[in-house]
């Protein structure tokens, strides 16, 4: 089995892949938030593997942008965990180094799978995502005024 840690961001996500026994496989690599970027990462894992049970996505709930990464790697079959901030923020105190950057940060997310040491995040449903956002939407518009 292989796990993926993604360190979710705005316009660019970090990823690194590591093995069950926590060797790193494929070193961290950035790739887009953007359809080409969602290849590239795909890319990556199939030099690996092509069995879909073989991989397991983990990511950060970061404000939104872990969404559509989350509902397309849902879409193509893969598993994916969505873990809370404050969980990789435990792990990462325990490290001597404690600066911050996305590669160790992606590794830190892949390790808290691998450690099976955190819990997924409750996903809303579709309705309640779109809902959150209509209110997030109506929320700057009158801020705006």
């Amino acid at each position: 089995m292989f796990i993926v840690g993604i360190d979710i961001a705005k316009r660019s996500h970090e990823a690194v892949i590591i093995a069950e026994d926590g060797q790193v496989v494929r070193k961290a690599f950035s790739f887009r938030n953007n359809c080409t970027g969602y290849n590239l990462l795909l890319e990556q894992v199939r030099r690996l593997t092509l069995v879909k049970s073989q991989i397991v996505f983990a990511m950060e709930s970061t404000v939104h942008y872990w969404l559509a990464l989350y509902a397309r790697l849902l879409k193509d079959g893969y598993a994916v965990m969505v873990l809370n901030p404050i969980q990789s923020h435990s792990l990462r105190e325990l490290y001597i180094r404690k600066a911050k950057t996305d590669a160790r940060d992606s590794l830190i997310i892949a390790d808290l799978v691998r450690f099976g040491r955190c819990k997924a995040s409750n996903v809303p449903q579709d309705k309640i995502l779109a809902l959150r956002e209509l209110c997030r939407s109506r929320a700057y518009l009158v801020d705006m005024a």
